[in-house]
């Protein structure tokens, strides 16, 4: 989140036209992230993560098109894994017990991305204790932010995208597209765009320029 206020080496600040809000549509439904958990209980397959993988360093394997990482505390005390869907913009997350019941699970924009729709948080033997919605108070939905991206030649399923919200409580709900690419024909090694999840707004961007993020550039930043 600290990216949105860059403390690189050098700021310009650039006066640029107003860029156009990202639009509300309510009948748009075409990634429907709320359909990749439930909130039914899960098991890790505990056997299965050792297999070839003596020392629970972790791993990463492909199954039925979903790229899947794992990993585990010292001695199994938890484990974790994340998975993404074939030509997926979103991907699982889910914690578990040394046991292998399930602690928590959400679903997230690609690459560590925010969350999106409800968080689900489990006690040690597998009962729901809580339900989060992690889209309250937010007007502008994922898809909302997907169809900006396209609309603005955002390519959403390179390593170099991150899609990120800002989720606490009370605080200001944000949406923050960072990306390699060009605004408005100026190339940047990250593009950071900050948007408003109420009104879709855009309140900043910053291109952060140089191969080694050597200097910020404010292109865009509403009075």
């Amino acid at each position: 989140m600290s990216s949105c206020n860059s403390q690189d080496k050098k700021e310009d600040t650039k006066a640029t036209k107003t860029p156009t809000s990202v639009k509300h549509n309510t009948m748009n439904q075409k990634n429907n992230y709320a359909n990749l958990i439930s909130d039914k209980i899960e098991h890790f397959n505990i056997k299965k993560y050792y297999e070839n993988n003596p020392d629970g360093l972790g791993k990463t394997y492909e199954d039925r098109g979903t790229q899947i990482e794992e990993s585990s505390g010292e001695g199994g005390s938890w484990f974790i894994a994340n998975s993404t869907p074939k030509n997926s913009i979103f991907s699982i997350y889910k914690e578990f017990n040394d046991k292998g019941i399930i602690l928590k699970k959400w679903v997230n924009f690609r690459n560590g991305g925010g969350p999106v729709g409800f968080k689900y948080e489990y006690d040690d033997s597998g009962k729901l204790i809580k339900k989060t919605d992690m889209d309250k108070g937010y007007t502008i939905t994922a898809d909302d932010i997907i169809d900006y991206c396209k609309k603005h030649e955002i390519d959403l399923f390179s390593d170099y995208t991150h899609i990120d919200k800002n989720y606490d409580e009370g605080s200001q709900k944000l949406y923050l597209i960072n990306y390699r690419g060009k605004y408005e024909g100026k190339f940047g090694a990250r593009i950071i765009i900050v948007i408003d999840g109420n009104n879709g707004n855009v309140l900043k961007v910053t291109s952060i320029n140089g191969k080694h993020n050597d200097s910020a550039e404010v292109l865009y930043e509403k009075k």
